[in-house]
């Protein structure tokens, strides 16, 4: 049987043009038609599969014959060799490659395969839809929860569990740290922050009017989501890092990052029926106690 790119699982059946940007070919007819072709699918989904197979969540490391456990780092995992045996296994209708010689006949260098597999990864096609619906979730008791409080509480607890079991943001993690020495990176995690916060700004939008809040002269309402996003993304990592820290405190209804974020809102958040008030900054530099220096 004979397969198309229209055969191939979502988002891999999508249109590439635009994303991936890096293939050979001497004419741009050729270019574009192998941007679009089940060569290039396959290989971003061989790479697909190796970010989920050593990025997602955790799974119990088997020690060497030395007691010692093995370690990975960076993007290791994600070499030439790996990706040709793995497009070689890669089922129907995905398209099975042997050998090196298609890759190498695809993208002139592995550096110009890793952009173009980042920049379709961090693409908004790739935005998880169970995520999206639990972020849906999330919204709605921030909004129509009787405790805002609690609701607070649960929906940091909630976020924070979710982004820990995503292979993506692990896979940010390591790209930011070496960001600075490839700027085609810059634009995938561009590309991914973009996609990412503009339902969260939707959903603190409604948030704020449903709760009688308005935000305090001197914040915009971007600048507050990528407070917000910061902050969770802060928690996210040291939980990662240091599960024994009690960033998820006692659960859903008390926990570190949820105090942290009522602690944010109460700072930039003020009630909609009273006369606005000063700019956080002028607050403080009016409540702070001066220095006094000696002659």
């Amino acid at each position: 049987m004979t397969y198309g790119k229209k055969d191939l699982p979502y988002p891999y059946s999508q249109d590439f043009s635009g994303i991936v940007t890096r293939v050979k070919g001497v004419r741009e007819s050729t270019r574009a038609a192998l941007v679009n072709s089940l060569k290039v699918a396959s290989y971003l989904k061989a790479g697909a599969n190796l970010v989920e197979r050593n990025l997602g969540a955790p799974k119990e490391v088997a020690p060497r014959s030395d007691g010692r456990k093995e370690y990975w780092s960076g993007l290791n995992f994600l070499s030439e060799r790996a990706l040709s045996r793995e497009v070689a296994e890669l089922e129907p209708p995905f398209l099975r490659q042997r050998g090196t010689g298609p890759y190498r006949s695809t993208w002139a260098s592995h550096d110009d395969y890793l952009n173009d597999l980042l920049a379709f990864l961090f693409h908004g096609m790739n935005y998880d839809p169970q995520y999206g619906a639990e972020l849906e979730t999330r919204g709605d008791w921030l909004v129509d929860d009787d405790s805002f409080v609690d609701a607070v509480h649960r929906a940091a607890f909630h976020e924070i569990l979710a982004v820990c079991r995503m292979p993506l943001f692990r896979l940010q993690l390591v790209v930011c740290a070496t960001a600075d020495r490839n700027d085609g990176i810059h634009d995938a995690i561009a590309n991914n922050y973009a996609g990412a916060l503009q339902p969260w700004m939707k959903v603190y939008e409604q948030t704020i009017a449903a709760r009688g809040f308005r935000l305090r002269q001197g914040i915009t309402l971007e600048q507050f989501t990528n407070i917000l996003a910061a902050m969770t993304e802060g928690f996210v990592i040291r939980h990662l890092g240091d599960p024994a820290a009690g960033v998820l405190g006692d659960g859903a209804t008390d926990n570190l990052a949820g105090m942290a974020i009522l602690a944010m809102m109460n700072s930039y958040l003020e009630p909609v029926d009273e006369p606005p008030g000063p700019t956080l900054r002028e607050l403080f530099e009016g409540a702070a106690q001066p220095i006094e220096h000696g002659e």
